[in-house]
C-alpha cells in the first residue's frame, strides 16, 4: 500500500516550485533584427566626361585640355540649373606599341549636376551633354542620383520601416509568450545609401554634328536601414 506523502515532502516540493516560478520583476532579454526599405525615384542627373589629348610634347597636350575644359566649362554654365565641377587633372608619359617615341597625355575630369524631379533631366541637359561629345568630350557615365535632402528623406522612410518592424516582432513575442515589452537595452543602426553608378563607357572619337544627344532613363534607387536591437521582455504585472 502506498503511503501519502508526509508533510515534510509537501513543504519542500512547494519551496522547489517557489523557486522555479517566474518572480514579477523577472525579465528576458529579446534580440531582434530587420531590413527597412523605401524605393524612390532619383532627384538628380549626374555627368561625368573627360577631356583628354594625347601628343608628342607634354605642354601640347595640356594647352589641347586646357582649352576642351574652358569651352565645356562655358556651355555648361551657360545652361540654367547645371552645377560644374572639374575633377582629377593627370598627364603621363606613354609609348605605344611600335612607336619610336614617346607621346604624352593629358586629361581633365568634368561633373554635371542637375535637378531631375522623377528622374526625368531637362531636355537642355541632354544637348549639353551632346554638345560636350560633339566637342571631343568622352562621356564616361549618366545617371540619375539622390540629392543631399532627397537621400536624407529616402533614408528616414527605410528607418522608419525598420523599426515598425522591430516593434511588430517584440509585439508578437511578447503576446505569445504572455509577457510585456520593456526597455531597450542596445540599438545598432546602418544605412544603406548609394551613390550614383558610374558605367564606363567606350572612348569615342569627336561626334558628327547631327548626331543625337544621349538619352538617359535611370531606374528607381533603393535605400535599406538595418536596424539590430535587444529588448526587455518582463513579466506581466
Amino acid at each position: 500500500m502506498k503511503m501519502p506523502p508526509r508533510p515534510a515532502q509537501l513543504l519542500a516540493l512547494a519551496a522547489l516550485l517557489c523557486a522555479v516560478a517566474l518572480p514579477a520583476d523577472a525579465q528576458t532579454e529579446l534580440d531582434l533584427s530587420a531590413t527597412g526599405q523605401t524605393i524612390v525615384p532619383p532627384d538628380e542627373m549626374n555627368a561625368s566626361l573627360q577631356a583628354q589629348s594625347t601628343q608628342a610634347d607634354a605642354a601640347s597636350a595640356q594647352a589641347d585640355v586646357n582649352k576642351a575644359m574652358k569651352a565645356a566649362l562655358d556651355l555648361a554654365r551657360a545652361t540654367p540649373g547645371v552645377i560644374a565641377t572639374t575633377g582629377g587633372y593627370n598627364v603621363f608619359q606613354t609609348t605605344p606599341d611600335g612607336a619610336s617615341a614617346p607621346q604624352f597625355q593629358a586629361s581633365q575630369s568634368l561633373q554635371l549636376v542637375i535637378p531631375a524631379p522623377d528622374g526625368t533631366a531637362p531636355a537642355s541637359f541632354n544637348a549639353l551633354v551632346g554638345q560636350l561629345q560633339q566637342n571631343g568630350l568622352l562621356l564616361n557615365n549618366l545617371d540619375g542620383d539622390l540629392s543631399t535632402a532627397g537621400q536624407r528623406a529616402a533614408q528616414k522612410a527605410a528607418i522608419g520601416d525598420a523599426i515598425a518592424q522591430i516593434q511588430s516582432q517584440a509585439a508578437i513575442v511578447a503576446e505569445k509568450l504572455n509577457v510585456q515589452v520593456g526597455e531597450i537595452k542596445t540599438l545598432n543602426l546602418s544605412v544603406n545609401a548609394p551613390g550614383p553608378v558610374f558605367r564606363p563607357m567606350l572612348a569615342m572619337a569627336k561626334m558628327d554634328a547631327t548626331a543625337a544627344p544621349p538619352q538617359s532613363a535611370p531606374d528607381n534607387i533603393t535605400i535599406q536601414a538595418n536596424i539590430s536591437a535587444t529588448i526587455e521582455l518582463t513579466a506581466p504585472h
